[in-house]
């Protein structure tokens, strides 16, 4: 079970649109894939359901001070319209997770374990913060993907976000960082594309190729409670995460078709 936390410090990067987008498109090729929403503002878990559709959530399963008994990640699973496809929903009460004792970092790895044969892949949302709601997903995680929206200011804070990688990384070796992927692309600026040039420079190869513009039905499909794989399967948000998803598998080592699951190499360690 490979699993990929999707982090920046920095909110409104894309980096819901982008978790929702990449599990979405593994389930598509049919691998089973669980999505966690790690974020108390629950936006990835928006892109699936509804708040009155959100009972237990990973609030219920990670805080465990509130809770009469301990209650296993499963408890909190639901299943989505698209095949190969569940999710752990969030609430915004999952903020307290915040003043959980320090030990409670590695609950979710706990509680991942026992489904390491029932996923192919997770992938977890994540806040915009650095705080331990950030390295819990982290020590549970094999892989970071990292957007960086194409704007001024952008790659502020992207230090202290590495900071915090390779403390976590003293802990969980298994970690790497898998790729930075330039979001919210605007073609007719030319500091979207500056931001891109900046990147490169900076990250060089850890970049991916793919660039992922600002499109309509990405900012749309999270109301109609759909990825934009349903949503909008031929618009252009739809198609660069796909690219982006291919992307991915290549940096893995995975085949184009479900196969066996592997890593190709040690190029995706950090």
């Amino acid at each position: 079970m490979i699993t990929i936390s999707i982090a920046n410090q920095k909110g409104g990067v894309g980096k819901s649109t982008t978790a929702a987008s990449v599990a979405a498109e593994f389930a598509l090729r049919g691998f089973e894939t669980l999505l966690v929403d790690g974020d108390p503002q629950a936006n990835v878990t928006a892109h699936f359901l509804a708040p009155d559709q959100v009972g237990v959530s990973i609030a219920d399963v990670l805080i465990e001070s509130e809770q009469r008994e301990k209650l296993p990640l499963e408890a909190a699973i639901v299943t989505t319209e698209m095949e190969h496809l569940d999710i752990v929903p969030s609430k915004l009460r999952f903020a307290r997770f915040e003043k959980e004792p320090a030990i409670a970092i590695n609950r979710l790895r706990s509680k991942l374990a026992p489904l390491e044969e029932s996923y192919d892949f997770v992938v977890v949302d994540t806040p915009p913060t650095l705080g331990q709601i950030l390295t819990t997903p982290l020590l549970a995680s094999t892989h970071m993907v990292v957007p960086v929206a194409s704007s001024p200011l952008a790659q502020d804070g992207l230090d202290d976000l590495m900071g915090t990688f390779e403390e976590v990384r003293s802990a969980n070796p298994e970690l790497a960082l898998l790729g930075m992927v330039c979001t919210m692309f605007d073609g007719r600026t030319a500091v979207s594309a500056e931001s891109y040039r900046s990147l490169k420079e900076r990250y060089g190869a850890k970049v991916f190729e793919t660039i992922i513009h600002r499109n309509v039905k990405l900012e749309e499909s999270p109301a109609f409670h759909q990825p934009v794989q349903l949503y909008a399967p031929n618009s252009r948000g739809a198609l660069l995460y796909a690219e982006l998803t291919d992307e991915i598998l290549k940096r893995l080592g995975f085949r184009k078709s479900k196969g066996k699951l592997r890593l190709a190499n040690e190029e995706t360690r950090a």
